[in-house]
C-alpha cells in the first residue's frame, strides 16, 4: 500500500507562538489526492480505492481509513513528516518563502503558435501534467489541439507507449488571432491571450495535480468583445493508434473510448483501455455529430472540464469519467484550482537553490516542474518522453535500462524530491520472474534483463546488445534512494531484487588468480566481443555489491552472503587506464573498446556509479579530471545528464562547468524548459539539477561537504537539499565565505561534516539552543531524529544565522524579489528589430538579447531603461554582454554606467565601468532606492569590433541580461 507522503499532504496549520527557536511554517490548507491502487493490478476492480471513509480535516489531512498517519513535529522552524516508504522533512517557512519567490519568476513564453502536433519525442509546445496524464497545447485558438497522453498507455502488441487522444478546441471568428501563451511553472498552468477583430479570448489551462485518479484537465475561458463566439470541441483518437475507438454522448458530456491493443488480453496482460469525457460549465453545451459546441458571450466565463480515466484507475472508469464532470459547477472549478495550486506550492517548498546565473536557475526549476508533472507515486512511471507524445514514440517511449530510464530520477534525491523516484522501482521489480527466466535460458543465475521493458511486465525491446549490466544499472536509483533516506522499510522492499542482481555477478565474474574480472560486458550497445573489465561495468557492480553489503547489515540478514560480497568487492579489478594526449585517463575496457567520441559511458562509474569523489585518492581524482577534460562531452546528445554531474563530483573547474552549461542551455533549451538532445527526453532533466546539487553538496563518501565545487567570487544559496543519511542541508556562499550550515536530521544518525571554515572553531546550536563549540577538519555530529542543527564560526549569534537564512541571495528580505528587473517593463534608445527588443534583456533567459541599432544608423549613446513599478532598494547590478552567450568578446560593452531616477526623466549616475572586456559584469554598490534604473552605454563594443572603413559599423549594443538586486 502506498503510504501518505508530502505530495498527498500539504503543510499543517499549527498553533504557533514565536520563540527564538521556532519560526512559523508557511501556512497552507491541505487538499490531498485520493489514494490510487497499485498501477500494476490487472483486475480492473476499484474496490481497494473506493472503499473506506474519506476524512477532510480543515488545515489538516485528507486520508483514507487504513492509512498510517504521519506525525508532524514543529522543531526549530521545521515541520517533519515521518512515514513508511518515503521519509521527508517538511520545509520550514524560510525554505518555503525562498522557493516560492524564486520559482514565481520563471515561465515559458510563445508569441507564435507551435504547429507540430505529430511529435514522437520532445515537444517545444506548452506542456502540462500531473504525474499520470500529460497535455500539450498546439495551434492557435481557432484550431487548437490538446494532445493527451497517459504514462500507462502501453501496447503489448506494439511494444511501446501510445499517445492517448486529441482534444480539439476551435473558437469561431478568431482566424489569424494574435497569439501569446505563457507556461507558468509556479502555478503549473498555461495562460493564453488571443485577439482578433477587437475580440479577445483569454484561457487558463491546467492538469489537476491533487488527483491522479480522476485526472481532470481544465481550460477556463474568458471572452471580451462584441457579439457571440461559438466554441467547437472534438475528441479524436491519437495519431497512429489503429485499435478500435468510439465516441459517444451522455447528456451534455462528449466522450471517447480508446484502447492500446486490439483484444482485451495480449500475452496474458490485460489491455489498457481509457475514456476521455468532456463538458462545458457556464454555458449550455450541445453534443451532436461527435462534437460538443457552446456559445460564449462578451463578459462571460466558461470552463471546459475533461476527465481522463483508464481501467487501471478504476474498473468503473467509463461511468466515473462522466460522473466526475457531469455535475461540476464553476465554484467546483475554482476549488480545484485552489487545491492544484496548494499541491504545487507544497511541491516547490521542499527545497530551493538561488544563484546569480538566472539561465541555469530557470532550467533548474523547469526541470523540477517537468519531472513533477510526469512522475507520481502509485502511477506508472514515465518513459523516455514522459506522457508527452502525439504518435508512436521514438524508441518506443519505454524504460531503457542502459541509462535512459534511470537518468531523470537521480536528481530527485539531492533536491529533496524523493517522492518523484517512488514510481521508478515497480517495473523493474515486477519483471524479476521474467529476468530470472532470461538468465536461466542463457546459462546464468540471478536476473538478466533486456534493454527495454514497460509496465505490467510488458516486453518492449528484447535486445541485450552484448551487455550484462542492466540490472546493476537499474539498482543505482534504488540505492541512491536508500542512502538518501536511510529508510529500512524501503531497503527491505528492494533487497530481494538487489540480491538477485548480485547473484548474477557472483556467478558470472571470473577469478584470474589475483582479482575478479568482468568478461564480455559491452560498454556501448553491440560492441563486438571480447570486452574485458569495462569501466562502467566495474563501477556499477562495485556500487551494487556495496549496497547489498550495507542493506543486508541494516536488515540483519545474510551474514554469509555479506562476507562473499565483501570478498569480491575487495578483490575486483581496478579501473583500466591509458595515456591520451599526454594525460592518464580511463580506458573504456581493459580488452576491447578503448575510447568513444559520443555518449558519457567513460565517466558513469563516477556518476551515477559513485566510485570516485573528493575523498578518493589524489591519483584517482586527477585521472577522473583528465577524463572529463579529454572527453569534453559538454554538448553530447546522450551523455550531458551524467557528464556534467560527474565533472562537478570530482572537482573539475567549476567556472568551466557553469559556462558550458549556460552555453548548452542556450543551444538546446526549449521554451517549455526542456533541454532537447538526441538520446532522450526527460533524461535531460537531470543535467542542470544534478550538476548544481553536486556543486552545492556532496555526501556519498560518508562525509557531508558544503559547496565542494563552487567558483570563487560567485555567491549562491540553497535550502533543504538532501544528503546521504537522511539529512536536509541548507547553506549560503557569500563573498567567498560559507555563511552558515543547517542540518535537519530525519533519522537521528551521526553526521560527519567537512569543516566549511578550515581551522576555525564553530558555534553549534541544537533546536535553537546553544550547544557549545566544535572543532576539527572532519566534525562528527551526533543527532536525534527530527533535530535541527545550526553551525557558523564561533561568535556568530543564533539570530544572526536565522537573519542570514531569511535574506535573499542579493541580501534583501526573504519576502522580496531576487532579480528585481526580471520581466519588468523595459524600453531602449532604439532596437535592431522586434526579435531583439528591450524586453529580451530582462526575460531571464540569458540566450535572448536587446540589440541597438549601430551608431552609423542611429548616432548617439545607447540606453536600456527599466521601470520597476515602484521604489526598490538596489545594492547589486549585473550586465551580461555578448560573450556571455557565445558571441565574440569584441562585442562586449566597453564603457557604461548605471543610472537611477525617481521620475524616469532626471537621471543620477550610480556606478560606472570603463574599459570592460568581460562577458559578465557583476558589481555591488551602496544601496540606493529608486523606481527607474538605466544602463547607459557610451562605448557599445571593443575597439576592434567593427569595420573601421565605415565608422560606427557593428557598434551595436548587445545586452543579454540586465539584472538588479
Amino acid at each position: 500500500m502506498r503510504m501518505l507522503d508530502s505530495h498527498t499532504i500539504g503543510a499543517f496549520i499549527l498553533p504557533y507562538r514565536s520563540t527564538p527557536g521556532s519560526r512559523c511554517p508557511h501556512p497552507r490548507r491541505i487538499v490531498a489526492e485520493q489514494e490510487k491502487r497499485d498501477y500494476h493490478s490487472e483486475s480492473g476492480s476499484d474496490d481497494n480505492k473506493r472503499q473506506g471513509c474519506i476524512l477532510l480535516i480543515e488545515g489538516g489531512i485528507l486520508m483514507k481509513k487504513g492509512w498510517l498517519i504521519g506525525l508532524v513535529i514543529a522543531i526549530a522552524g521545521v515541520s517533519v513528516l515521518g512515514t513508511v516508504g518515503i521519509t521527508t522533512a517538511r520545509a520550514d517557512g524560510i525554505t518555503t518563502n525562498h522557493a516560492l519567490r524564486i520559482v514565481s519568476a520563471y515561465k515559458g513564453t510563445w508569441t507564435s503558435p507551435p504547429t507540430d502536433s505529430n511529435f514522437g519525442n520532445t515537444t517545444n509546445a506548452p506542456t502540462l501534467g500531473n504525474g499520470d496524464v500529460g497535455a500539450v497545447l498546439v495551434g492557435n485558438i481557432d484550431n487548437m489541439t490538446v494532445v493527451l497522453g497517459k504514462n500507462e498507455f502501453f501496447s503489448v502488441a506494439d511494444h511501446q507507449l501510445k499517445s492517448l487522444a486529441r482534444l480539439g478546441v476551435s473558437v469561431s471568428g478568431m482566424t489569424g488571432a494574435s497569439y501569446l501563451t505563457e507556461q507558468k511553472i509556479a502555478n503549473a498552468q498555461v495562460d493564453g491571450a488571443f485577439s482578433a477583430g477587437g475580440n479577445t479570448v483569454n484561457t487558463t489551462s491546467w492538469v489537476q495535480a491533487s488527483d491522479t485518479t480522476n485526472n481532470l484537465f481544465v481550460t477556463k475561458f474568458t471572452y471580451s468583445g462584441s457579439g457571440s463566439k461559438t466554441v467547437t470541441v472534438t475528441l479524436n483518437q491519437a495519431n497512429q493508434n489503429t485499435f478500435a475507438s468510439s465516441a459517444g454522448a451522455s447528456g451534455d458530456v462528449l466522450y471517447r473510448d480508446v484502447r492500446a491493443d486490439s483484444s482485451d488480453n495480449v500475452n496474458g496482460i490485460a489491455t489498457i483501455k481509457a475514456r476521455i469525457a468532456t463538458r462545458v460549465i457556464g454555458a449550455t453545451g450541445t453534443v451532436s455529430g461527435s462534437q460538443l459546441s457552446f456559445t460564449m458571450n462578451p463578459g462571460g466565463t466558461y470552463s471546459l472540464i475533461t476527465s481522463i480515466m483508464s481501467n487501471k484507475d478504476s474498473g468503473s472508469y467509463q461511468s466515473l469519467a462522466i460522473s466526475n464532470i457531469s455535475t461540476k459547477t464553476q465554484g467546483d472549478v475554482d476549488s480545484l484550482k485552489s487545491s492544484h495550486q496548494s499541491w504545487w506550492d507544497s511541491f516547490y517548498s521542499k527545497s530551493f537553490i538561488e544563484i546569480p546565473n538566472k539561465t541555469i536557475e530557470k532550467f533548474y526549476y523547469g526541470s523540477l516542474y517537468l519531472l513533477g508533472s510526469s512522475s507520481r507515486a502509485g502511477e506508472a512511471p514515465p518513459g523516455l518522453w514522459g506522457a508527452w507524445i502525439a504518435r508512436n514514440s521514438d524508441w518506443g517511449g519505454d524504460y531503457h535500462l542502459n541509462y535512459n530510464y534511470q537518468a531523470p530520477f537521480y536528481f530527485a534525491m539531492p533536491t529533496n524530491h524523493v517522492e518523484l523516484a517512488s514510481a521508478y522501482d515497480k517495473p523493474i521489480l515486477d519483471y524479476i520472474p521474467k529476468a530470472q527466466s532470461l538468465a536461466a535460458s542463457n546459462g546464468f543465475q540471478g536476473v538478466y534483463y533486456p534493454v527495454g521493458i514497460g509496465p505490467y511486465t510488458i516486453d518492449t525491446d528484447g535486445n541485450t546488445h552484448n551487455q550484462k549490466f542492466y540490472a546493476a544499472f537499474g539498482a543505482t536509483v534504488m540505492l541512491d534512494h536508500y542512502y538518501a533516506t536511510a529508510d529500512t522499510a524501503y531497503a527491505n522492499s528492494i533487497y530481494a531484487f538487489l540480491k538477485e542482481a548480485a547473484k548474477f555477478w557472483q556467478n558470472y565474474l571470473t577469478w584470474d588468480g589475483t582479482r575478479y574480472v568482468i568478461n564480455n560486458d559491452a560498454q556501448h550497445e553491440g560492441d563486438p566481443l571480447p570486452q574485458t573489465n569495462g569501466v562502467l561495468s566495474l563501477g556499477l557492480v562495485k556500487y551494487l555489491l556495496q549496497g547489498c553489503i550495507d542493506i543486508s547489515n541494516v536488515l540483519g540478514q545474510d551474514a554469509t552472503l555479506r562476507t562473499t560480497w565483501q570478498n569480491i568487492l575487495n578483490t575486483m579489478s581496478a579501473f583500466p587506464t591509458q595515456t591520451r594526449n599526454g594525460q592518464t585517463v580511463f580506458r573504456y575496457t581493459e580488452v576491447g573498446r578503448d575510447w568513444s567520441n559520443d555518449n558519457a559511458i567513460g565517466i558513469q562509474h563516477i556518476y551515477p556509479g559513485r566510485q570516485i569523489g573528493l575523498s578518493s585518492s589524489s591519483t584517482l581524482i586527477q585521472t577522473a579530471k583528465n577524463m572529463i577534460g579529454q572527453m569534453a562531452r559538454w554538448t553530447d546528445g546522450n551523455g550531458t545528464n551524467t557528464f556534467y554531474p560527474a565533472a562537478a563530483r570530482v572537482g573539475y573547474d567549476p567556472t568551466t562547468i557553469l559556462n558550458q552549461l549556460t552555453s548548452f542551455i542556450g543551444s538546446n533549451g526549449y521554451n517549455n524548459l526542456f533541454l532537447k538532445a538526441n538520446g532522450g527526453g526527460i533524461e535531460n532533466l537531470n543535467t542542470t539539477t544534478a550538476t548544481l546539487a553536486e556543486m552545492f553538496l556532496q555526501s556519498f563518501q560518508g562525509k557531508i561537504r558544503i559547496f565542494p565545487n563552487w567558483p570563487t567570487g560567485t555567491d549562491a544559496k540553497y535550502g533543504d537539499l538532501r544528503a546521504d543519511g537522511a539529512f536536509l542541508v541548507s547553506s549560503e556562499m557569500r563573498s567567498n565565505q560559507v555563511q552558515y550550515v543547517r542540518l535537519i536530521s530525519e533519522k537521528g544518525k551521526t553526521a560527519t561534516l567537512v569543516n566549511p571554515w578550515p581551522g576555525q572553531t564553530l558555534r553549534l546550536y541544537r533546536n535553537g539552543a546553544d550547544a557549545g563549540t566544535v572543532t576539527g577538519t572532519d566534525i562528527s555530529l551526533t543527532t536525534s531524529a527530527n533535530e535541527t542543527l545550526l553551525l557558523a564560526p564561533n561568535g556568530t549569534a543564533y539570530n544572526t544565522i536565522v537573519d542570514r537564512m531569511n535574506q535573499t541571495l542579493a541580501g534583501g528580505s526573504g519576502g522580496g524579489s531576487g532579480n528585481l528587473a526580471l520581466n519588468k517593463t523595459a524600453t531602449a534608445s532604439d532596437i535592431n528589430g522586434s526579435s531583439e527588443s528591450a524586453d529580451k534583456a530582462v526575460d531571464g533567459l540569458g540566450t535572448t538579447k536587446w540589440t541597438s541599432q549601430p551608431q552609423s544608423a542611429v548616432p548617439g549613446d545607447k540606453w536600456l531603461r527599466i521601470d520597476l513599478g515602484g521604489n526598490y532598494s538596489v545594492s547589486r547590478w549585473v550586465v551580461k554582454h555578448a560573450s556571455s552567450n557565445g558571441e565574440t568578446a569584441a562585442y562586449n560593452t566597453k564603457n557604461f554606467k548605471l543610472q537611477r531616477s525617481n521620475d524616469g526623466n532626471t537621471w543620477t549616475d550610480t556606478d560606472s565601468v570603463t574599459n570592460n572586456t568581460a562577458g559578465v559584469t557583476d558589481r555591488n554598490i551602496t544601496a540606493v532606492t529608486a523606481r527607474y534604473f538605466r544602463l547607459y552605454i557610451t562605448a557599445p563594443v571593443q575597439d576592434n569590433a567593427g569595420y573601421y572603413q565605415v565608422p560606427g559599423d557593428r557598434n551595436n549594443a548587445r545586452i543579454y541580461e540586465f539584472e538588479l538586486y
